[in-house]
């Protein structure tokens, strides 16, 4: 069961929306292979294009403040001023449910 869920929101800047999606996806496969990432997702809004997200479950907080440390992830991190028209919203969960 994971620890932390964060939900993290982009809005690419007019024009930058597939460069911002490509830089995503490629946080995918490296993020997957952390210890203590149990989910990584990102998802394009239907609705306005221009807006992503990421869904990611942690094991442990500590394992995300890991990967927010990995050099890939600050690389990304320099890039989102360029691609993003704002800062990025990240919001963290703690399931409330039972497992299914």
């Amino acid at each position: 069961m994971a620890e932390l869920t964060n939900v993290a929101y982009f809005t690419a800047k007019p024009g930058r929306s597939q460069d911002l999606g490509d830089e995503l996806l490629q946080l995918v496969a490296s993020s997957r292979r952390e210890e203590g990432c149990l989910r990584y997702e990102i998802h394009q809004s239907k609705d306005v294009t221009d807006v992503w997200m990421v869904i990611e479950d942690w094991r442990h907080a500590s394992d995300f403040k890991l990967h927010m440390s990995a050099d890939y992830v600050q690389a990304f991190v320099e890039k989102v001023p360029d691609l993003c028209v704002e800062d990025v919203e990240i919001c963290g969960y703690q399931q409330r449910s039972p497992q299914a």
